[in-house]
């Protein structure tokens, strides 16, 4: 049995990953992380905010999921994020400003706020700070 496997990882914006051999990955489940690797039981998981790493040729990358879902098939890895940002791209002022200003909206209580949304903005800048801080160690 072949040790790689392919990964696919679309977001609605665009494909980010393509059939991309890898050798192992882990998910951030919404139970927790969740490894995969070649000739996994095929299941569909849903996916909460959190890291994506993935291993190519012994080589760790990481993206900061948003959300979604991943088909896993005994050959293939198909990632349905409703966002996805690779952990060296991530700006971590940009979203500590992002943070801030959810902060600011949520402390005025002005009835035109979604605090829902607001809410969601600082745990989605939260997750990728996260992914941020762990790929620079």
């Amino acid at each position: 049995m072949s040790k790689t496997f392919t990964l696919n990882l679309i977001t609605p914006q665009r494909q980010i990953l393509q059939d991309l051999p890898v050798e192992s990955i882990v998910l951030p489940a919404l139970s927790g992380e969740m490894g995969v690797l070649a000739g996994h039981i095929p299941m569909v998981v849903q996916l909460g905010l959190g890291s994506l790493r993935y291993k190519q040729e012994g080589i760790e990358k990481e993206f900061a999921v948003m959300g979604g879902f991943a088909e896993i098939m005994h050959t293939t890895v198909n990632v349905f994020a409703e966002g996805a940002d690779l952990a060296e791209e991530i700006d971590e002022e940009e979203e500590k400003q992002k943070i801030k200003r959810a902060k600011e909206s949520l402390s005025r209580k002005d009835a035109d706020i979604d605090f829902e949304l607001a809410e969601l903005e600082i745990k989605q800048s939260l997750a990728r700070m996260k992914v941020k801080k762990r790929h620079l160690n």
